[in-house]
């Protein structure tokens, strides 16, 4: 009887191993995203792709407009100028103006997800290789798929920009088939940056929070010191 009870929790641990093993060798290798929340020029250009290509249908809606203004340097005017074209005010969240109904019915009743929290859930790497993964599929209502998620319900609205990318049916790897109006290196670029403002949205304080941490442990690192000094000021004569 003890014996069994020593077995069992060895044999599903084994168990949960061998699963946890077979899973990481079916994963997909992933590219590392080029991308750097500190460059604001970048996350400034990834707001301009997000509001030209993106928001049309999906939303971001725990984003407001003029979080930008404090975070990267955009002035109101700039933001009624070149980023809201939603009609919207600046101390308004980032919603598209798709209604949910037309988006049923173009979408085969799959709704646009809103994606202010998409680069936590996905991660930036997973982002950066969906954007460089969509290829001709005849067979897909939209005509279109993705290396990183098949049978995906959205259609390549960067196709234009980036071109027509054609799938090996036995290696899986994508070539370009149509150039597009931006080169690889230049697309490429394109995509790292909107996905360096999907980062950036999903934890705007980020990059104020982890300085302000930085300084904080600092100042404890350095209190420390003069903590130990005193200390073995104070008991020298005692000892």
């Amino acid at each position: 009887m003890v014996k069994r009870a020593i077995f069992l929790p060895l044999f599903f641990a084994a168990a949960f191993v061998g699963a946890t093993a077979g899973a990481a060798g079916t994963a997909v290798n992933l590219p590392d995203a080029p991308i750097d929340p500190r460059d604001g020029d970048s996350v400034r250009r990834g707001a301009a792709a997000f509001v030209n290509y993106c928001q049309g249908c999906h939303s971001a809606r725990h984003m407001r407009y003029d979080r930008m203004t404090e975070d990267l340097g955009i002035t109101a005017e700039q933001l009624r100028a070149n980023l809201i074209f939603t009609g919207a005010e600046p101390d308004e969240p980032m919603l598209t103006a798709m209604r949910e109904d037309d988006a049923r019915q173009w979408f085969y009743q799959a709704v646009p997800p809103d994606l202010t929290l998409v680069a936590r859930v996905r991660g930036v790497d997973w982002l950066y290789a969906y954007l460089r993964g969509y290829y001709r599929d005849p067979s897909r209502p939209n005509g279109w798929n993705n290396a990183i998620f098949e049978n995906t319900a959205m259609p390549h609205v960067l196709a234009d920009l980036q071109g027509v990318a054609e799938r090996d049916p036995e290696t899986g790897a994508l070539s370009l088939a149509k150039p597009g109006r931006l080169s690889p290196g230049e697309y490429n670029l394109l995509a790292a940056d909107l996905v360096n403002f999907l980062h950036y949205i999903a934890e705007p304080a980020r990059e104020k929070r982890l300085a302000t941490g930085y300084a904080v442990m600092t100042f404890l690192i350095i209190l420390l010191v003069f903590t130990w000094l005193l200390y073995r000021e104070y008991w020298r004569d005692v000892t």
